[in-house]
């Protein structure tokens, strides 16, 4: 018997679907489990890089807290020395705080150095400071001579976040200025107060302290044909006309010299303005509140009374009736004018220098020029107007402040 041969054709396609769905569904798998963990990741990332700011913000409190609590120290009459001395252990030493260890290892403070400022809480962390000498003095010497410290602030945050930040500060204090009025440069556009009421009083320095002769000529020439010279005195009483070309301070002589002073005293100031401006009363402080005020542009004082520091990078116009006593910078444009009626004393110093002179060659001043030129002086407006040097009306604005000379997060 012949048997039948049948042949059965399976349809595999829907085996062949379901193998495809799984895959596909393991590679959709593998993705989302690599996108929560790159997701997780990144928000462990987040959070520490946000822990780790909030440590450092806290340090650099605790940094501004330690210059504020110098200030004050040095203010109520301690010395620099004296403050390191008291940060002495029981070992008798500073430690040296070049090396961080020294200070703090395995998670905890191993100094036995007394804090300059202990554990202080600040927002949802706490800072503590510590005080050394400078290293040029040496580190763990407790005698200072050139008004440098060492501050080191450690700041602790949230989940044991933890940042360290060191600064070099420096008790800030201005140069001996050499007169009354002093005007650097290789010439001079002056006109003095042509009221025989009015003078200006050197005492210990110059009248008017010149760099130039030319300069020096120009002013004597003035004054002697007003016939107001012998108004410009120092050593009070004897008469002694005190116009002088000599050597004056690099800070106050140079370009360089005149900017960085200008921006450091600018670093420390209570108002910085720009354009042009009327000052006010409250703004340019009193004697028992000195302010530091620095406009970029031109500026009108007057008639008003102030103390402290006034910086102006264009024209400064005294106008009526004024006081003030402290220092005034005139720089930039370096132009100084008195006008309209009305009396007004300035005790301290002024100076009056052109620091960004334009040249030919770049008349839109898009360069800055590394050679002072020619400042103006023109106080022949009306009413009677003194100018007497006084070096104690000059620092007090200033006081004690620290600014810093280097600084870094380690």
């Amino acid at each position: 018997m012949k048997l039948k041969q049948e042949y059965i054709v399976v349809n595999n396609d829907k085996g062949i679907v379901l193998v495809v769905v799984i895959m596909l569904l393991t590679v959709l798998v593998l993705l989302g489990t690599t996108a929560l963990m790159i997701t997780k990741t990144d928000m462990i990332i987040s959070s520490n890089y946000q822990r780790g700011s909030q440590a450092f913000y806290i340090a650099e409190a605790g940094l501004e807290q330690a210059r504020a609590q110098l200030r004050t120290a040095i203010s109520g009459g301690s010395t620099l020395s004296q403050l390191l001395a008291a940060r002495v252990g029981t070992n008798g030493a500073l430690s040296d705080s070049s090396n961080i260890a020294n200070f703090y290892s395995n998670g905890g403070f191993i100094t036995d150095d007394v804090p300059y400022i202990a554990n202080t809480d600040f927002g949802a962390g706490s800072y503590r400071v510590y005080l050394t000498n400078d290293a040029s003095e040496g580190l763990t010497s407790t005698t200072d001579a050139n008004l440098k410290v060492t501050l080191t602030a450690f700041g602790q945050g949230v989940n044991n976040s933890f940042a360290i930040i060191q600064s070099v500060v420096a008790q800030f204090t201005l140069p001996p200025i050499p007169g009354a009025i002093v005007l650097p440069g290789p010439q001079v556009v002056f006109a003095g107060a042509n009221s025989n009421a009015s003078g200006v009083q050197g005492y210990t320095e110059s009248a008017i302290s010149l760099n130039a002769a030319a300069a020096e000529s120009s002013v004597e020439t003035y004054l002697s044909g007003i016939k107001r010279i012998s108004n410009y005195t120092c050593n009070a009483g004897s008469g002694t006309t005190c116009i002088n070309n000599e050597t004056i301070p690099y800070a106050y002589s140079t370009v360089s010299g005149i900017n960085n002073l200008k921006d450091t005293i600018k670093s420390m100031a209570d108002t910085v303005l720009t354009g042009t401006q009327t000052l006010t009363a409250a703004q340019v402080g009193t004697s028992t509140d000195r302010k530091i005020v620095v406009v970029e542009g031109d500026a009108t004082l007057g008639p008003v009374n102030g103390a402290g520091i006034l910086i102006v990078t264009g024209q400064l116009t005294l106008n009526g009736n004024f006081n003030y006593h402290g220092f005034i910078m005139v720089v930039g444009e370096g132009h100084i004018l008195r006008n309209g009626g009305g009396n007004g004393d300035i005790v301290g110093g002024i100076l009056v220098a052109h620091t960004n002179p334009l040249s030919a060659a770049d008349p839109t001043g898009a360069t800055s020029d590394t050679v002072l030129g020619t400042p103006t002086f023109d106080t022949s407006g009306g009413g009677n107007s003194d100018i007497t040097y006084d070096g104690s009306q000059i620092n007090p604005a200033i006081g004690s402040s620290f600014f810093k000379l280097s600084w870094k997060q380690i």
